[in-house]
């Protein structure tokens, strides 16, 4: 009777093991695999930027995890400017005039690399190239659920 209550506990003690690993085996890959990525136009969709978090990357680079790509949208004469910030941390770029039609592929992250419950933020905004003056500009973040 003592051996019997002794294997039961036993079992009970390895199922529970088991089925907690098991859930949080299922909770991990939740967190995998989710495309955090967004994208940001001006106010009048002249151009935009775009948080990739895994993709084609730079043209012959292979897949890249984590990277923003940048286009100009008209024929206008304006450039785009875009601002990343990485929980707090903020990198300007400028898509400057001449590489209309071309998405120019930019990375602005710490160490190369989003971590999960990182806070994403972009702005991009018209910019002209006479004036360094910005306009219809927008903005949106996100929390990355997996880096």
């Amino acid at each position: 009777m003592k051996l019997a209550r002794v294997l039961s506990a036993v079992f009970a003690g390895a199922a529970f093991i088991a089925v907690t690993a098991t859930g949080a085996a299922a909770a991990e890959e939740q967190g995998r695999g989710v495309d955090d990525g967004f994208t940001v136009a001006t106010q009048n969709d002249a151009g935009y930027a775009q948080y990739v978090d895994y993709g084609k990357g730079g043209s012959g680079g292979g897949n890249n995890d984590d990277y923003v790509e940048i286009d100009d949208t008209w024929a206008d004469g304006w450039d785009i400017w875009v601002r990343v910030t990485q929980n707090g941390d903020s990198h300007y770029k400028e898509y400057k005039r001449g590489a209309w039609g071309d998405v120019m592929v930019w990375d602005p992250f710490r160490d190369n690399n989003v971590k999960p419950g990182d806070t994403i933020e972009i702005e991009v905004c018209l910019l002209d190239p006479d004036s360094n003056q910005h306009d219809e500009c927008n903005e949106h973040g996100d929390v990355s659920a997996d880096g």
